[in-house]
């Protein structure tokens, strides 16, 4: 059916000279602003929603709780998270060091002064017994005494104090070695022949464990446990006598382990919570920080020196 223009016009005129049209019009203005104030309200409710969430992750949460862990890969994961049982020397430079006692490299034996290349050879071959059963031997490390490779020492050289601290312990019923990527092992062993035609050796080796919790209660996500690292560093000098080994020189230093526990003759590796923590407390007090990979620094004499690394 076809509308005569002039009617279509007439209607339109009628309609708007009609009194209701004004009351209809502000209804349906109200309407729509309202909509829009809704609409506006939501978008303000979700971005304050994601705010908090934001907040939440990356402010009031502590730093070595990782959020999102599964979503990232492990290898790229902050330094303040823990690290775990698949990556335990994650940003370590012990991650491509030697493993166990293929780290402790002896030197080639050769005549030195009136001694033989196997006398030399001897002597070598016993600091370097000495060193791996006390420091990288499964036995020793969760707790038996290495009386073999201490019966080399001469024991009137060494007291009581400084023969306990050159044994590495830990308690099996605390944590236990992850046995997968074993202990990483780096440093230098010397000789020279002194002038009383005594051979004296130098060694000086950093041994880095990755340790986990014995009862695995803590996980960084399900199914993942978390790892620590400890850090031990022995400095020692040793003069070949009458068959044993004569100890002068000794200074050893151990990290991440926590300064405050009992001198009870084992390590007590710091986790992620107690790294964070000891962190912070050397930082209000001044306390300066070891760079444990720094092989050109000199410890200070004396056994057992607790020191909180800048990393393990």
């Amino acid at each position: 059916m076809s509308v005569e223009p002039t009617d279509y016009v007439a209607r339109l005129r009628a309609q708007a000279s009609d009194p209701g049209r004004e009351e209809a019009l502000r209804r349906d203005r109200t309407v729509r602003r309202r909509r829009i104030a809704l609409a506006a309200g939501a978008g303000v409710l979700l971005l304050g929603g994601f705010g908090y969430w934001l907040t939440d992750v990356t402010g009031e949460r502590p730093p070595y709780e990782p959020y999102a862990a599964r979503t990232v890969r492990e290898e790229l994961w902050p330094l303040e998270w823990p690290y775990s049982v698949d990556m335990p020397f994650r940003n370590s430079p012990a991650s491509g060091w030697a493993e166990g006692a293929d780290g402790i490299y002896v030197p080639e034996a050769t005549p030195s002064g009136g001694l033989t290349a196997k006398d030399v050879a001897a002597a070598l071959d016993g600091v370097k017994t000495l060193l791996v059963a006390t420091n990288l031997s499964e036995d020793t490390l969760a707790g038996a005494e290495p009386t073999a490779a201490l019966a080399l020492l001469d024991p009137r050289g060494v007291d009581d104090a400084v023969r306990e601290d050159m044994v590495t312990r830990f308690d099996p019923e605390e944590v236990y070695l992850h046995r997968t990527t074993g202990i990483r092992t780096r440093g230098a062993m010397t000789y020279e022949v002194s002038a009383a035609g005594e051979l004296v050796v130098h060694a000086d080796y950093t041994f880095v464990y990755p340790l986990v919790r014995a009862d695995l209660r803590h996980e960084i996500v399900p199914g993942l446990a978390e790892a620590a690292r400890i850090a031990v560093r022995r400095q020692m000098t040793f003069t070949a006598r009458g068959g044993k080994l004569v100890l002068g020189d000794y200074a050893s230093e151990v990290a991440n382990h926590d300064c405050s526990a009992p001198k009870d003759g084992v390590l007590h590796p710091l986790f992620a919570e107690g790294r964070w923590k000891a962190g912070r407390a050397a930082e209000g007090a001044q306390v300066a920080m070891a760079d444990l990979y720094d092989e050109k620094r000199v410890l200070p004499p004396g056994p057992g020196h607790c020191v909180t690394p800048t990393g393990t």
